[in-house]
């Protein structure tokens, strides 16, 4: 890929992607020079599939994406604040986004987010204002914002026009205190999109939550768990396939989740070991060979060969 672009006032401001790949990166820097602009209409049209955008990237100009209907995935810093009129228009089929957002700074999210009205999957990483992570504390956040639609019903004998909206994803976009994003006011929202959206939506955002519980109270994290608990096959079902594609852009969950399941969320269930055996037939199912391994592993541990639970004993000498 080549770029076309200026140099002012010491910045770098690229107006051309050209001959752009599926991937394409755009550099932190050409010359030498921090790349802080793009241009308007610097992807229109083109194939592009997945877009990673530099951290010190402050403006991207009027229709950037337009039309860009193969985009899936982009990356990108919060502190992308200046986002361009109908920059996502015909670029319908964004599905994930993976944001960086500084502690304390200004952010672009919910900005971003009111452009995409579309089921988004989004990966948060926090990082103090000066970029760096602490590592004695968990920084991810694996989020989903259902889609939502609005729609233009006319009263005929009144002559009015007013705006319906469908889905409960315009609720999941107004989570924000200023431009800062708030974790409590999209986690009570969880009984809304149990009514509203698939038992797998929402089984995913559960899980997402769970197993990245970055701003989780405790009071939430019991409702989810409480929800994985009485869901439990269709929590299988989608690690178990998460695991089948190598966890790498299968909605938010990643490969090796049926351990941490069986662990971490069913470990008290009464029925754990009839659980046990349908979470081997649902690996089994998805290829997930690992997950069988580790299962037909753990009910051996815990209940032995003849299916009953094991007991230790000890001989004084």
């Amino acid at each position: 890929m080549e770029f076309s672009y200026r140099i002012v006032d010491g910045q770098a401001r690229i107006d051309k992607v050209e001959d752009p790949q599926p991937v394409v990166v755009i550099p932190e820097r050409i010359e030498g020079y921090p790349v802080t602009e793009l241009g308007a209409y610097v992807l229109a049209g083109s194939q592009a599939e997945e877009i990673w955008l530099p951290a010190g990237l402050r403006k991207i100009g009027a229709y950037g994406f337009y039309n860009c209907e193969r985009l899936q995935r982009i990356h990108c810093s919060s502190r992308t604040t200046d986002l361009g009129t109908g920059l996502f228009a015909g670029a319908g089929g964004v599905e994930f986004v993976d944001i960086r957002l500084y502690e304390g700074e200004k952010s672009c999210l919910k900005e971003l987010l009111s452009e995409l009205r579309q089921t988004l999957r989004v990966r948060i990483y926090t990082e103090d204002s000066e970029g760096e992570k602490d590592p004695g504390q968990k920084k991810e956040a694996r989020l989903i914002f259902p889609e939502y639609y609005e729609e233009s019903v006319e009263n005929t004998p009144a002559r009015i026009l007013y705006i319906e909206t469908h889905g409960c994803g315009h609720r999941y976009r107004y989570c924000f205190a200023g431009t800062r994003f708030q974790y409590e006011k999209y986690d009570e929202l969880f009984p809304h999109v149990k009514v509203q959206e698939s038992e797998e939506l929402v089984m995913e955002l559960a899980l997402g939550r769970l197993r990245y519980p970055l701003g989780l109270l405790g009071k939430y994290e019991k409702m989810y768990r409480e929800y994985v608990t009485d869901h439990w096959q269709a929590a299988g079902r989608l690690l178990a396939a998460a695991g089948r594609r190598g966890g790498n852009g299968y909605e938010n969950l990643e490969a090796g989740g049926i351990p941490w399941l069986v662990e971490d969320i069913l470990a008290a269930e009464k029925d754990l070991q009839n659980q046990a055996g349908e979470l081997i037939r649902m690996a089994q199912q998805a290829g997930d060979t690992e997950a069988v391994s580790w299962l037909m592993d753990f009910r051996h541990r815990k209940w032995g060969r003849k299916g009953k639970a094991v007991k230790k004993s000890w001989s004084i000498r």
